[in-house]
């Protein structure tokens, strides 16, 4: 098998440090020992130019005997630090099957792909026109976003269309999205609920949620609250916390929807747990009124000492009507009761979401 042809000398076209440009310089002339007294403490020290280059060293015998565990756990150092060189060559050497990893091929050239690796968008095209339903949704979402190629919404609408009909659920979700948004598409409410199903009905939660929106609101469907509910419910229980959010504001408001608070303070209690703010925030209101729930200021002000006021205006307000006048001994309750919780994550998706509140 030929030398690698992603180059070492590409590196040089990026401004860095003295040390490491006397590597590349070093590197280009054939002086690898040289090369690799310059490489080895900037990769030990974290440089992912640096690890990457030592990689291509061991990968191609330069200076040193081939060795491919050393030129892949090289590579992986520096393509978990996002560099898209040593993500692809990483990626050749999975495909090849000269090594094996946690991730697959695939995985490293879409991530390469997405950073504008030439080479990695070309091998995903590849993959794609071959009918891989992963490559093409993954195609369609770099178009739709331009990550890795210029945005084209008539290309993400045919690389999301390919994947859906190949029944990738996360291609039809996007393919919903597409047309209820008239995003490069005439706007079609009823084309949309039926990706949006096709999708649900293969357990995808931000189908599922959309779906039960369009249920609601009677937008391409008619209108069917029972149905809206069992799709949120679905969403909810997978773990979607904008489901769990909206399901606690119906629930809580009683709308056009059955008030349930009981239902409500459960699910805000769901979404207040896996990080949403605003969840954390109408908890708290309903455990300072004693609303639903028997009244309890140390919850509540234990509830918004846990929101992100940079995330939520509302929250320092809040805190400063509620929490501004507690005795010393209730203050203690409040910390021993943010002591107690377990320091939470923050959610990828703890809003109103599709509902937009």
């Amino acid at each position: 098998m030929g030398m690698v042809a992603l180059v070492l000398g590409m590196l040089s076209m990026t401004p860095v440090r003295a040390d490491f440009a006397a590597g590349v310089s070093a590197y280009k002339r054939g002086a690898f020992d040289e090369a690799l007294a310059v490489f080895q403490p900037l990769a030990q020290a974290g440089d992912p130019r640096a690890q990457f280059a030592l990689g291509l060293m061991h990968d191609n015998g330069e200076g040193m005997a081939r060795n491919d565990v050393q030129a892949a756990a090289w590579y992986r150092q520096s393509a978990d630090q996002g560099y898209a060189k040593a993500q692809y060559n990483l990626a050749l050497m999975l495909e090849r099957g000269r090594v094996s990893g946690e991730h697959d091929a695939r995985y490293w050239i879409e991530q390469a792909a997405r950073r504008g690796n030439t080479d990695a968008v070309s091998r995903l095209h590849e993959l794609a026109e071959q009918g891989d339903a992963g490559a093409q949704y993954r195609l369609g979402v770099m178009y739709h976003h331009g990550r890795g190629v210029a945005p084209s919404p008539r290309d993400a609408y045919g690389w999301f269309s390919k994947a859906a009909k190949a029944g990738e659920p996360a291609a039809a979700f996007a393919l919903g999205q597409v047309y209820e948004r008239g995003d490069g598409v005439e706007q079609a409410w009823a084309t949309a609920a039926e990706w949006y199903a096709r999708a649900a009905d293969n357990g995808h939660a931000a189908a599922q949620f959309n779906l039960a929106r369009l249920y609601r609101l009677g937008r391409g469907v008619e209108a069917d609250r029972e149905r809206a509910q069992q799709l949120y419910e679905q969403a909810a229980e997978a773990g979607l916390v904008s489901a769990q959010l909206t399901l606690a504001m119906l629930f809580e408001a009683g709308q056009a929807w059955p008030r349930d608070l009981d239902r409500a303070i459960a699910w805000y209690r769901k979404a207040a747990d896996a990080g949403s703010d605003a969840a954390r925030v109408n908890l708290a209101y309903l455990y300072a009124g004693g609303i639903g729930v028997e009244r309890d200021l140390v919850e509540a002000c234990a509830l918004l000492g846990l929101a992100n006021a940079s995330a939520l205006p509302l929250v320092d307000e809040n805190k400063r009507l509620l929490c501004r006048a507690l005795d010393e001994k209730t203050a203690q309750a409040v910390q021993a009761r943010l002591g107690r919780v377990a320091e939470t994550p923050p959610s990828s998706n703890t809003g109103a979401g599709a509902d937009g509140g």
